[in-house]
């Protein structure tokens, strides 16, 4: 066998495997400015990824993980309302008005998803008015 026919016959024998993602990716909030009575933006922030050799191990991992998305972003919820509790808490306490402090960003969010490409999903927001 010659060596361009051995070189081509290994090439051709390898077999790739595909490449997915199971990411758990965070929407995080922010607070624009007073334009129009204000307005708000939001980044998409990759967390923790795992990679798997095909789509089917990704799609038992992803199921499982939704949950766990949810959890946090149930989490998340709460530590946003008791921010925000004990802020007026904080403002009544001394007389205050709500404008005294700046304005929230709001709370997170957080989502998982199976990608070919890691990092598909994030996403910086717009930081000026449009």
């Amino acid at each position: 066998m010659s060596i361009e026919t051995a070189f081509k016959k290994i090439c051709n024998d390898v077999k790739f495997s595909d490449e997915y993602f199971v990411s758990l990716y965070k929407k995080e909030p922010f607070y624009g400015g007073p334009e129009e009575g204000g307005w708000w933006g939001s980044d998409t922030i990759l967390v923790a990824y795992q990679k798997f050799d095909t789509k089917e191990q990704a799609d038992v991992v992803l199921e499982k993980v939704k949950n766990y998305a949810k959890e946090l972003t149930k989490e998340a919820k709460l530590a946003f309302s008791k921010k925000c509790s004990d802020e007026m808490d904080w403002l009544e306490a001394r007389g205050l008005e709500s404008d005294y402090l700046p304005e929230v960003d709001g709370e997170e969010d957080y989502f998982v998803v199976s990608e070919k490409v890691l990092g598909s999903k994030k996403y910086t927001g717009t930081r000026h008015y449009e």
